[in-house]
């Protein structure tokens, strides 16, 4: 259950963090901020956190039954 909650943490974690990058773009209206959050590399990133969450929340129910 342990590794479950560390994959669900990093997962929401880099989620977080693509998520506070959007609203420093906003806050800045930085045009340097808007192409590197709508860069396919932080597509990228976002996917693999949301897949990183999903194989904890699994890991976590996994123990649980």
């Amino acid at each position: 259950m342990r590794i479950g909650i560390y994959f669900l943490v990093s997962g929401v974690g880099i989620i977080g963090l693509i998520i506070g990058l959007f609203w420093l773009k906003d806050y800045l209206e930085s045009v340097r901020l808007s192409r590197i959050a709508h860069s396919e590399p932080i597509a990228r990133l976002a996917v693999i956190g949301a897949a990183i969450s999903v194989i904890g929340i699994l890991l976590i129910l996994s123990s649980l039954f």
